[in-house]
């Protein structure tokens, strides 16, 4: 199958070309256009000695800082995700008449086989895993990459050609720039409140999430979650077909629990999947995942068996929900992933018997009123940590046991001390990490060696 945009792809080589921002996805993309034959211009704020030896000789090199001219001499901008759409070298590229995109929009303008993309604010790392993993299993070759760490335009430049889907995740900060993206399959898993320090307010971060939907039309399909009020909205309307997945409602179409059972739900019919019982993940979330899993890969012709293998054998992903170690009748677990509000509340739930709650990192200023119902009938004390401590004890004292711990070790040192046989010491922080820690898998990375 060709590209969907190939007379795009053919003028790459009189394309001047500026990619701005040399992570893991501008390094890949801009290896990937110096092979097609543009004039690329690499550049990062910071100084990067590795990269000389990385990218191809063709590449020019602009680090330390960006040059105003080479923004305004560009016809196409390649932007990271984490620059906001707001800079001021961005705005000076537009104002040139330059294209901007991500490189989630440059990987699907260049792909020659359909995409299944899985956005939202909680689950999409571990509903992509599982979408791909169901495709492998029902006999389709689905490489996954995007925002699960894996660039995606590295995945359809090496791996589409054999492949019958590429399977991606993608997240808002992707979705700002990609004004063509059309996923055969568009998952949204949930929207809660987070990134508001890029997005003025939930709203509008629900429209961003949006637009991954925004392009598809008959042939395509949108997978939404029912349960979930800023998701379901978008139920309603569009020209694709609308599935949703519920673990409280049977749907007309998508993927649902009744009974203690997994049931697919497409064609008019309604197929057992599995017992609820027989995932090998715990979590309301997890179901949650798979169900969106299910429904997603249903679409694109997976059969029940392959789901249910697939929720046989899948054992979770590190830092979401992790068990950790079992000491003295007191389990660890480590959901560092959990880095907002909605995330920590459904880990808790996710949870038998009383909790020791460790939260706190850098602040994101989220609402926590809606923490304190989960935190009234399941927590034993929650220890605070890092820069939301404050903000957070201010908040929670008084209406739930609070602690205040200078570090994380010594957190995990307080709950080792408190808990008793039959609790479970959580990490779920509500919170990013960078006070502290690199990123969230190593603040994760922390937990366990310092548990174990």
């Amino acid at each position: 199958m060709e590209s969907r945009m190939v007379g795009w792809a053919e003028g790459i080589p009189s394309r001047r070309v500026v990619v701005m921002g040399m992570a893991r996805t501008g390094r890949a993309a801009a290896a990937v256009l110096a092979r097609r034959g543009a004039e690329v211009v690499a550049t990062d704020v910071r100084e990067i000695p590795d990269l000389h030896g990385e990218l191809p000789g063709e590449v020019a090199l602009e680090l330390g800082g960006h040059r105003e001219e080479t923004f305004r001499r560009c016809d196409l901008l390649v932007v990271s995700p984490g620059i906001p759409a707001t800079d001021r070298f961005i705005q000076m590229a537009v104002a040139s008449g330059a294209e901007v995109i991500t490189e989630i929009e440059l990987a699907w303008r260049l792909c020659p086989v359909p995409i299944a993309a899985v956005t939202g604010t909680n689950g999409k790392t571990t509903a992509t895993t599982m979408l791909g993993a169901i495709l492998e299993e029902a006999g389709f070759r689905a490489p996954v990459g995007g925002n699960i760490g894996r660039p995606l335009i590295d995945v359809v430049e090496k791996e589409s050609g054999e492949a019958d889907f590429v399977v991606s995740e993608v997240s808002s900060f992707q979705l700002e720039w990609a004004p063509t993206l059309r996923p055969k399959v568009g998952v949204i898993t949930n929207i809660t409140p987070d990134h508001l320090d890029r997005h003025p307010d939930i709203d509008s971060y629900a429209e961003v999430k949006a637009r991954l939907l925004a392009n598809q039309g008959p042939g395509d399909a949108k997978v939404l979650n029912a349960d979930d009020p800023l998701t379901a909205r978008y139920l309603v309307g569009g020209r694709q077909a609308a599935l949703a997945f519920s673990r409280s409602k049977a749907p007309e179409a998508g993927a649902c629990v009744e009974g203690g059972w997994v049931y697919l739900c497409l064609g008019g019919g309604r197929e057992r999947v599995c017992a609820t019982e027989e995932l090998a993940v715990r979590g309301v979330h997890n179901l949650e995942n798979f169900l969106a899993a299910c429904a997603a890969a249903g679409f694109l012709g997976a059969g029940p068996d392959a789901m249910a293998r697939l929720a046989r054998r899948f054992r979770g992903l590190p830092h979401r929900m992790e068990p950790v170690a079992e000491i003295n009748g007191v389990k660890w677990v480590n959901d560092s992933k959990g880095t907002n509000v909605g995330a920590t509340i459904m880990s808790l739930e996710s949870v038998d018997g009383p909790v020791l709650l460790i939260a706190g990192g850098t602040d994101k200023g989220s609402d926590l009123s809606s923490m304190l119902e989960p935190l009234r009938k399941r927590v034993r004390v929650m220890v605070l940590i890092g820069e939301a401590a404050e903000r957070f004890d201010r908040f929670f004292r008084g209406k739930v046991p609070v602690d205040r711990a200078a570090t994380l070790q010594e957190a995990i040192r307080r709950c080792a001390e408190a808990a008793r046989p039959g609790d479970t010491v959580l990490l779920s922080p509500a919170c990013a990490s960078f006070d502290q820690f690199r990123d969230y898998a190593h603040r994760g990375e922390v937990f366990r060696e310092t548990v174990r």
